[in-house]
């Protein structure tokens, strides 16, 4: 994990801990049975297998030039985001960030609401949190601490309910990075070089491997990405960060499409000296799905790059957008630059936090 080291560095800050809830631990019911409401969308076209080979082309066309909207603080609350994962749900903007453990703010205003939960070590407090967009209607969302494995709900009165250990660590960093719902008791997660699928039963916790992420053209290549889901479309997509390749399954990861830009470039010999792999171009940093498209933030360059970028001002990074299938549609230049963004699925606002204003917010109409 330390080529997250400088990314990490450009996120780090102080974070306030004020109005924290003390946890509430219950178990609530689940089941196997994993239905989910949908909408009424048009069936997508079969996802069409193989490997399709995109160096020196370009899918995308003209770059489409942003400039995002600075939200400046309407209230006195002060924060620097650190490692601030965030989702958007029912007019609220929810975020882990360093020591709050998570905050939530109102959306589309980004007033400060509250924190929730607590730092530490002990019984259901958070020492590395993710927050998780919930497919139960019990929960506005789920809250992860990904050391233990642990999951919680938060329900609509933003209280804590513990649900169940639903994957297991060997300490250190060997914990996922991130956790998808894909139905009411039915999650995925990459970790190490798989994707494993969890269903809860009851006080039953069932795992399967469904995927090895390992790239045939460079098995030595750690696997490290990004991943995201959209369970009403039938899709799993996930990002390699240091190889410029994308990966859209089904559920099942039975049908696979690889988009792969560049079979070559990655400098194997970074593997073995400390931090190495900061030496090698970030490609993508985050999946971001919506009901029809999924969007991926693009660096195209080293993290000592962006480091050096940053420090003169030169603040831009990129957006690529697809469609569930894997066809490429557009490309965005920002003028700002942030490893942790999210999306608006609703009016497709996409909400980078920037951590060389005081100010963090900033929104970009895609």
């Amino acid at each position: 994990m330390k080529q997250y080291l400088i990314y990490t560095l450009l996120c780090l800050g102080l974070a306030a801990c004020s109005g924290k809830r003390t946890t509430t631990v219950e178990s609530p019911e689940t089941s196997v049975t994993d239905n989910i409401v949908e909408e009424q969308v048009a069936e997508l076209p079969p996802l069409e297998e193989g490997e399709i080979f995109l160096k020196d082309k370009d899918p995308f066309g003209d770059v489409i030039e942003l400039q995002g909207t600075h939200i400046v603080e309407p209230d006195t609350f002060i924060f620097r985001p650190s490692a601030p994962n965030m989702l958007v749900e029912d007019n609220l903007l929810i975020m882990q960030n360093g020591d709050a453990p998570f905050y939530i703010f109102h959306f589309p205003e980004f007033t400060y609401m509250k924190t929730i939960g607590r730092c530490g070590n002990g019984p259901d407090e958070f020492q590395f949190p993710f927050v998780v967009k919930s497919l139960n209607p019990d929960y506005l969302c789920y809250l992860c601490e990904r050391t233990r494995g642990k999951l919680y709900g938060l329900d609509r009165e933003f209280r804590i309910h513990y649900i169940n250990e639903i994957f297991k660590t060997t300490g250190g960093w060997g914990f996922p990075e991130s956790i998808y719902a894909i139905g009411k008791n039915n999650f995925v997660y990459p970790q190490g070089r798989n994707i494993f699928r969890v269903i809860l039963d009851g006080d039953s916790v069932i795992t399967d491997k469904i995927f090895n992420l390992t790239i045939e053209q460079a098995k030595k290549m750690p696997v490290t990405g990004e991943m995201n889901v959209n369970p009403l479309r039938n899709r799993i997509v996930y990002a390699y960060k240091y190889a410029k390749i994308i990966k859209f399954m089904d559920m099942e990861c039975k049908t696979i499409r690889t988009l792969n830009f560049r079979q070559s470039g990655f400098k194997e010999e970074t593997l073995h000296i400390a931090d190495g792999l900061d030496s090698n171009v970030t490609h993508y940093m985050q999946v971001l799905p919506t009901r029809d498209y999924v969007y991926i933030t693009y660096s195209g360059r080293t993290p000592y790059k962006v480091v050096a970028d940053n420090a003169k001002k030169n603040y831009y990074m990129y957006v690529e957008q697809y469609d569930w299938n894997g066809n490429p549609i557009k490309k965005y230049r920002l003028d700002a630059f942030a490893v942790f963004t999210t999306i608006d699925a609703k009016t497709n606002k996409l909400i980078l936090t920037v951590s060389d204003y005081d100010d963090p917010f900033v929104v970009y109409q895609l």
